[in-house]
């Protein structure tokens, strides 16, 4: 509440005194009282903004540490999901070698496989190869002989009539 003093008497007296009559200065020097009175109860004293003031500036400071505590909260949020992402990437790596590994063996034995079916058919043409090699110089000793045999005979026929 406002402690403002309005003094009506002297108001009243200032007003008779330019001229005023006494009954019309007498009203409107207490419809003015009222006019204050009414008014500067709404209005607000050095002690109202001083606790108004205080009331903010606590409201503040309480505001500050909740955004403070937010901004820790995502803080320790974004880290916790920082590493989660980190954890699962670690797992997807491992996961990858292990599949790298199966792969590698896998190949590895289709290789294996592979040289040893390559092998096989290697030896196989070589035996092929030689045994067609066998059967040709058969043949070679065969007509080569007969060759031999028709020119024994050629040059034995040839000295009997020669």
């Amino acid at each position: 509440m406002n402690a403002l003093h309005f003094d009506s008497l002297s108001y009243a007296n200032r007003l008779k005194a330019a001229g005023m009559e006494p009954q019309l200065a007498e009203v409107q020097a207490f419809a003015m009282a009222d006019v204050l009175h009414v008014n500067m109860q709404d209005l607000a004293t050095k002690q109202d903004v001083t606790q108004s003031d205080l009331a903010t500036k606590q409201g503040f400071q309480v505001m500050q540490e909740g955004v403070q505590q937010e901004f820790q909260n995502v803080r320790s949020e974004m880290a916790q999901e920082f590493q989660n992402v980190r954890n699962e990437m670690q797992q997807m790596e491992a996961g990858i070698r292990k599949d790298m590994q199966i792969m590698e063996t896998s190949l590895r034995q289709e290789m294996q496989l592979m040289e040893t079916s390559l092998r096989k058919d290697i030896q196989h043409l070589e035996i092929t190869t030689n045994h067609n090699l066998m059967l040709l110089e058969q043949r070679m000793v065969i007509k080569l002989g007969s060759l031999m045999v028709l020119a024994i005979g050629v040059m034995a026929t040839l000295v009997k009539l020669l």
